[in-house]
């Protein structure tokens, strides 16, 4: 078989790192003056539309409820979208992020905006000495190289950067990664783990102005960032997520919910081998690229050998209860809300043992997310979904995308820091 290397790196960042783990890399210290506990903390939104809507919504409750925070801008590539964002929330709004950038009256930014370009307004945000609340996934699956320049420059600014995968700030996640490494179940061999819906409205996303066209109201420009330059359609605009440029379906949009517990419970890094399968089974009647049926297989051997399988379709939500299978046990999920937690954790031992039921509880994760960058832009310390979370969490996908995009194995080179396909 064929074997190229699918990104390039970075001599000096290979020269740094050759050889180590990445929870082994040498890291800046945190630089940056700690706000005090009394100093409003001001926020800038890039990306006001559905998921951005629901971070203003969330921090103009905080702000109401008390919490030290003001919205104070924002700025979105549509111009309908932008001023309604802005009227609501009483918010300046600003046409370009870089321009929002440079507002002084700005601390931290929020990026809601398309996949794409996650990581590039959040490198031009840190590299402008703010921090960050970077939606997930942490780029496109085709920007692995870009992720890791953001996790380097993030540290070597000593920025704080929290990664949408609120999932690690619910308090059941955290009690499943103490069980784990606690030894309950011995040493985990295999976890299986699936996200089932039934329906495409996740990529089918709403057209508010189905005759829009490029103009000072519609930045194409700003909206492709370094995608292919192709001509504009509406479909593209406003409901991107159905297209392989912009989005990489249920594996980077909808694996990060399930994924992202059993990184942390595991402590898993990126993958030392990855397969996926799947395409575009049940929704064939429009101009669909990104699959709806999706399977990802993925092989560590650090911090020891196991195998994560992950599952998707959309054309059916029968839920089977996640798994770990250990040496010595197995812990399932009962009733589980990606968004919010579990109604328990089932622990089950192989040889004899008492099974043991944890309750569960179910919260408001995006809420309890904020509150922990909030809190770490303050102190200055690393949010529990920080970026070297986020880059770990960013190279498993990106290889189960290029494996199922080039039908090839992709495998991570630990010395180059970067992905090939063989």
């Amino acid at each position: 078989m064929s074997n190229r290397n699918f990104l390039p790196t970075r001599r000096s960042f290979l020269q740094a790192t050759a050889g180590l783990s990445l929870a082994a890399v040498t890291v800046s210290r945190l630089s940056a003056r700690a706000l005090g506990a009394n100093e409003r903390i001001r926020i800038g939104f890039i990306g006001v539309g559905g998921r951005g809507m629901n971070h203003l919504k969330t921090c103009k409750a905080m702000a109401d409820a008390g919490e030290n925070i003001a919205l104070v801008a924002a700025c979105d590539a549509y111009g309908p979208r932008l001023r309604a964002a802005a009227g609501e929330f009483n918010m300046k709004p600003y046409r370009r992020h870089q321009d929002l950038l440079a507002d002084k009256n700005v601390d931290v930014v929020l990026i809601a905006t398309p996949d794409r370009n996650h990581v590039p307004q959040a490198l031009d945000a840190i590299r402008a000495e703010k921090d960050v609340y970077c939606e997930k996934p942490m780029g496109h699956w085709t920007q692995f190289a870009l992720s890791r320049t953001f996790f380097q420059e993030t540290r070597k600014l000593g920025r704080v950067v929290q990664i949408g995968n609120q999932g690690n700030s619910n308090p059941l996640w955290r009690k499943l990664a103490e069980l784990v490494q606690k030894g309950i179940i011995g040493k985990p061999q295999l976890v299986n783990v699936g996200y089932y819906r039934l329906g495409d409205w996740g990529e089918r996303m709403n057209i508010p102005d189905p005759g829009a066209k490029p103009s000072e109201d519609l930045d194409w420009g700003a909206f492709l960032g370094d995608a292919p330059k192709v001509p504009f359609t509406v479909d593209r605009f406003f409901s991107w997520r159905k297209y392989l440029d912009y989005a990489g379906g249920p594996c980077t949009d909808l694996f990060p919910h399930v994924y992202t517990p059993f990184v942390s419970a595991l402590k898993l890094g990126i993958p030392q081998f990855a397969v996926a399968n799947g395409g575009v089974f049940k929704f064939t009647t429009y101009d669909r690229e990104v699959p709806d049926t999706f399977s990802l297989s993925m092989d560590y051997d650090a911090p020891q050998p196991c195998t994560v399988n992950i599952a998707c379709t959309l054309a059916n939500d029968f839920m089977t209860p996640p798994a770990i299978r250990g040496d010595e046990g197995t812990i399932t999920l009962r009733n589980v809300s990606w968004e919010s937690g579990c109604d328990a954790i089932n622990v089950t031992p192989l040889r004899g043992g008492q099974p043991e039921v944890i309750v569960g509880s179910k919260g408001d994760s995006t809420r309890d997310h904020w509150m922990d960058f909030l809190q770490c832009v303050r102190t200055r310390s690393r949010p529990v979904a920080e970026v070297e979370f986020g880059y770990r969490v960013q190279g498993a996908l990106c290889m189960g995308m290029l494996a199922w995009k080039e039908r090839k194995v992709a495998r991570y080179d630990k010395q180059k820091q970067e992905i090939v396909l063989d």
